[in-house]
């Protein structure tokens, strides 16, 4: 028997302008637009591990990531700035700025 994936969402916020919102869930990260409600992009597990906090800037390629759920491939005491338009193969390619912190984060904004 095999087991089935875990697709909890541990957080779900809109963009600025309410245009746009993402998820992060313990499969990765997905981005919708609202109208028309379609998939804008995902990040899989194999790329960024479950996510706890995922924020999009306005309609940007910019997304705040902060590792959380059950099998983080980020820590929960860093807020990762990652560009999806930049080239690379490599998930550590798209990510362009780090900030660490002494505790776990609870908010990006």
């Amino acid at each position: 028997m095999t087991q089935q994936p875990l697709r909890g969402v541990t957080s779900l916020h809109f963009n600025q302008d309410q245009s746009c919102f993402c998820c992060a869930m313990e499969t990765g990260v997905r981005i919708y637009n609202v109208e028309p409600l379609m998939e804008k992009g995902h990040l899989d597990h194999e790329q960024v591990g479950s996510v706890g906090l995922v924020e999009m800037l306005h309609r940007s390629n910019l997304l705040a990531l902060v590792g959380g759920g059950s099998s983080p491939k980020f820590s929960e005491i860093s807020v990762l700035i990652w560009d999806d338009a930049r080239e690379g193969k490599d998930s550590k390619d798209k990510l362009v700025l780090e900030f660490t912190f002494t505790k776990p984060v609870l908010a990006v904004r």
